[in-house]
Order: structure tokens, then sequence, then C-alpha cells
């Protein structure tokens, strides 16, 4: 196993895993279970932290795969830019959580939660967006589906061609 492989496996956890706890904190807000919810703050703080060897292990995969064929500069950098957002968003996150944790007891603790609920809804978009651009670097079927849709909104302000002669 490679650094490269490491990396493909821990980018799986937090995308999967804070949508679950984000649905664990949304129900222990509803139901105003303080167990619950800061069962779900440790979940998340646990899975922010995941995103640091995620994102240091991403410049040894670059190393393994950029001399490989079909594999573009672009679409390398495209996913690095991503995941440097990605990587500061659900690191607020995993602040977030912790002083949601340490101020459980306080009167500003449900807008806290509030706070962590909406900030890694949109880590996990980020999240999303970045895995999928590093999907593009060596999936090719990935990459096709995108060229077809940017290929059919291109062509539908554009000229018509006819390729019969």
């Amino acid at each position: 196993m490679n650094l490269a492989h490491i990396h493909l496996l821990l980018n799986h956890i937090p995308l999967i895993g804070l949508p679950i706890a984000i649905a664990f904190l949304g129900y222990g807000l509803w139901t105003q279970s303080p167990p619950m919810q800061k069962f779900s703050l440790f979940i998340i703080t646990c899975l922010a932290l995941v995103v640091l060897p995620i994102y240091f292990t991403g410049e040894p995969a670059e190393k393994l795969v950029e001399h490989l064929p079909g594999v573009g500069e672009s679409f390398i950098e495209s996913h690095e830019g991503a995941a440097q957002y990605s990587l500061a968003l659900t690191l607020i996150v995993g602040v977030s959580a912790i002083v949601g944790l340490l101020f459980n007891k306080h009167a500003l603790s449900r807008r806290i939660n509030i706070s962590v609920l909406v900030i890694s809804s949109i880590a996990v978009l980020s999240l999303a967006y970045t895995a999928n651009l590093g999907g593009k670097i060596r999936h090719t079927e990935v990459r096709a589906v995108s060229d077809a849709i940017s290929g059919a909104k291109a062509g539908a302000g554009g000229e018509k061609h006819d390729d019969r002669d």
C-alpha cells in the first residue's frame, strides 16, 4: 500500500461520515437531546481531523500519478486548489465542534450547534466537489460525463455543425 492508496482510502471517511454525523446532530437539536448533540459534535471533530492526513498524502499521491498516461496537470491543479479550501473549511468545522463541546451547558450552545450544522453541511458540499475533481484525475468515465455536459451546454448556444459529407 502506498500513500496514493492511503489518500484514496481516507478521503471517503469524512465524505460519508460527515453527512451521517450531521443527521445525528440535527436529530439531537430537534429532540433537544444534549447527549446526542455531544456525541455528534465529538464525531464531527474526529472526522474533521481525518482531513489532515488526507491533505498531507495528496502531494505524495500526485508524485505517483502525475506521469501516468491520461493524467493531466490541469486536473491535479483543480483538485489541489479545491482541497486547500475544503481543508480550511473542514478544520473550521472541527474547531466549531470543539467549541460546541466545551460550551455544551452554556446558553449559546444551541446556536453554536446550529452553526456547526450549517458549516458542516457546506463543508460536505466542498468535500464532495473536491472528491469529484480528484476522481477526474484518473477516472476517464467521470471526465466523460463532465465533458458531455459542458459540451451540451456549449453546443446549445453555439453554432450547429453537420459532420455528414
